[in-house]
């Protein structure tokens, strides 16, 4: 079964694109999570190696010496990379082994990915959102994610990954900081079979991805990333990086395809009439061609990579 993509004007508009957020609410929200005082920071060795990363001129001994200096940080990330996650030939022995074989853009998604994991740590809370479950879907996001734009020849340098796995970032904000709220919101979208972002506009006013984006810009996290993530459930608004967007946009629908087998003919239909079709059609026509039955089958070997990644890098 192949699903073209049909052009953004044609199509059906969701419900998430019909309700709008309220801005004033938002920043109420904004305030509240702030006022709280403890919003979790993206430790200072991830933003460091970030902007070396960032720099051309960067000499690969700068930033091994600033990993080094977090050696539970150098442990895992030497356990992922030895990992299934990346099946590498051969042992890899040091920081200096792995930035050579992985590469510094990666080795800096790898810093990102287990530092924010470290934030969030996978504690038992609530059974209506469980932490554990979120975190195998945000990992199968930034898995598939990556599968995707391996498959259509799309230069992102492993960001894909990274803006996956944090795509739902927002969620665990609002768990944390309004929690009655969100629980209400998530009730509200089981009970109406309502989107996350209606049911968390409807009761909240603002929903997770205007706060993950708004999280992930108080990082100091890459511009396409932030967009991916406010854009994830709208794709066709998003601009400079919508191709990155969409490629988390469909990561996401094949991981929930994968992950809530009960809503698979639901999704299916999403899937099908989504607008990141029509945005990576315009980079990669061979889109068309995919088979999606026969894909979605072949990422279930994708799943239990990400359930290794978050196993590894999350404890």
């Amino acid at each position: 079964m192949a699903i073209p993509p049909t052009p953004v004007s044609a199509q059906k508009p969701t419900e998430e694109v019909l309700v709008s957020a309220d801005p004033r609410r938002l920043q109420e929200i904004k305030d509240k999570i702030i006022a709280a005082g403890d919003l979790p920071t993206l430790p200072m060795i991830a933003l460091q190696v970030s902007r070396l990363a960032a720099n051309p001129f960067t000499g690969m001994s700068e930033i091994v010496r600033i990993i080094r200096n977090d050696p539970p940080l150098t442990a895992k990330i030497l356990r992922v990379a030895n990992s299934a996650f990346y099946g590498m030939p051969r042992r890899i022995e040091s920081l200096n082994m792995a930035l050579v074989v992985l590469g510094m853009r990666e080795l800096n998604n790898l810093v990102t990915c287990i530092t924010v994991l470290k934030s969030f740590p996978m504690v038992d809370g609530s059974p209506v959102f469980d932490r554990k479950m979120f975190w195998e879907h945000s990992a199968g996001c930034g898995e598939i994610s990556r599968v995707i734009a391996t498959r259509l020849h799309l230069r992102l340098h492993g960001i894909e990954f990274t803006a996956g796995l944090l795509h739902d970032v927002g969620k665990i904000v609002l768990e944390q900081h309004l929690h009655k709220e969100f629980i209400t919101a998530v009730n509200l979208s089981r009970q109406e079979k309502l989107t996350s972002v209606e049911a968390e506009r409807r009761v909240l006013g603002a929903d997770h991805a205007e706060i993950g984006a708004w999280l992930a810009e108080k990082w100091s996290l890459p511009p396409s990333m932030v967009e991916a993530i406010r854009y994830h459930h709208q794709p066709a608004l998003a601009n400079e990086h919508s191709v990155l967007t969409a490629v988390v946009r469909l990561g996401d629908l094949f991981t929930a395809i994968l992950l809530e087998t009960g809503r698979r003919t639901e999704l299916n239909e999403e899937l099908a009439r989504d607008p990141a079709w029509d945005v990576l059609a315009r980079q990669n026509p061979e889109i068309i061609n995919l088979d999606v039955v026969r894909f979605t089958e072949e990422l279930e070997e994708n799943m239990e990579r990400a359930r290794e990644f978050i196993r590894l890098a999350g404890d």
